[in-house]
């Protein structure tokens, strides 16, 4: 008789419990180590493996693979380890050559932080990702993590039952994007009682910008400056992306001081009350004509063209907005002469070589000390 993937990770981690509850292990704690995001973006390299039936008994020391999805959604896929502390390590595939993957890099229009996604007929996921009801999320990335969320979330219940409460969630590149929204859908299940007690994790890096301003204060707010790290190689162009309009009227805190610049005008001599709220409106009125059109082409045509690849996927709700932010504790990873020499050889590949999770690995090297050498497979000489 077949057993489902469901029913296999169950009834390991039941074995897992009759010797003994998972151990609470002090190593689990706040703040960036840099070993622990070392190790992170060492295990992004177990995609690049793409066989169905591949174990990873000996990958990296001290991590059990335990479980890869399917490709799913737009071409989403995701890892979970199980640390040697009784950690569970969630890992999120990043942008593939799929052209549902590349699409969903591209929808970048916004959607609201919480609501229901229906991925299928009769496949419907409720999700909150933040409280704030302002809060709004990449569409493209949103519809990734909806089909990602649908598949983990009964791994995480077997998990939870089995008394595993320490979780580490990481991506590189859109996966970075990707792993923000599931650290903040655990954040939230743990506010529910659902997950009572989990504490989350999170490091992303290279993760292009993912969310409004009004997701990035919640969720930095939810994991307190200590539990949430985003990193970014200073050459690499994806964490620039998407390019951003910042609208006076939709994307401004109120009170918006800005808006009252107009009322300030007033008082100025005729003619330079006349240019300055020329001036002001001309500004105002480029900022939301430009806002528009991204969400036309990078929004409206770009779903078209997923809903044609994703049968029965029902486009979420959007909103009028384009200013992207990224969320998470900075950690910035400068390039100098001896980076760029050392990865020469590479050069002729293009720009893209600065977003290859080894310039990551090379680049903490150089500013954290105690880490191990690079294995000479991965090491550019």
């Amino acid at each position: 008789m077949a057993i489902s993937t469901h029913s296999l990770i169950a009834l390991m981690l039941f074995v897992n419990s009759i010797y003994g509850q998972p151990a609470r292990d002090d190593t689990f704690e706040p703040g960036f180590n840099p070993q622990e995001s070392d190790e992170l973006l060492a295990l992004n390299f177990a995609f690049l493996d793409t066989n169905r039936n591949a174990r990873f008994d000996t990958f990296l020391p001290g991590y059990r693979f335990l479980y890869r999805s399917e490709s799913i959604g737009l071409d989403n896929a995701w890892d979970l380890w199980i640390r040697s502390d009784s950690t569970v390590t969630i890992v999120v595939r990043g942008t593939t050559a799929n052209p549902k993957s590349i699409l969903a890099d591209f929808l970048c229009a916004m959607s609201p932080a919480q609501g229901t996604l229906i991925l299928a007929p009769g496949d419907t996921l409720a999700y909150r990702l933040a409280a704030h009801e302002k809060a709004a999320v990449h569409t493209g990335f949103l519809i990734g993590f909806g089909y990602l969320a649908y598949d983990m979330r009964p791994k995480v219940d077997s998990l939870y039952a089995a008394g595993y409460r320490n979780f580490l969630v990481t991506g590189h590149s859109q996966g970075g994007a990707l792993s923000y929204y599931t650290s903040a859908w655990l954040h939230y299940l743990e506010k529910d009682n659902i997950y009572r007690g989990i504490r989350v994790k999170t490091y992303a890096s290279a993760s292009p910008k993912l969310s409004n301003m009004y997701f990035a204060y919640d969720f930095d707010n939810v994991t307190r400056a200590e539990w949430a790290f985003s990193l970014t190689n200073s050459a690499d162009v994806v964490p620039e992306m998407p390019f951003t309009t910042q609208q006076v009227d939709v994307d401004m805190n109120e009170p918006n001081p800005i808006l009252r610049l107009m009322d300030r005008f007033d008082s100025l001599p005729f003619f330079q009350r006349l240019v300055m709220k020329r001036a002001f409106n001309r500004m105002r009125k480029g900022a939301a004509k430009s806002s528009l059109a991204y969400q036309k082409y990078l929004g409206g045509y770009t779903a078209k063209l997923i809903a044609e690849m994703v049968p029965g996927l029902e486009l979420p709700h959007t909103i009028n907005s384009t200013y992207f932010v990224r969320p998470g504790v900075p950690i910035s990873l400068v390039v100098d002469d001896e980076y760029m020499n050392h990865f020469a050889p590479l050069a002729k590949e293009g720009p893209y070589y600065h977003h290859n999770p080894i310039t990551y690995r090379y680049l903490l090297r150089k500013y954290y000390d105690g880490l191990p050498a690079l294995a000479e497979h991965i090491n550019i000489r």
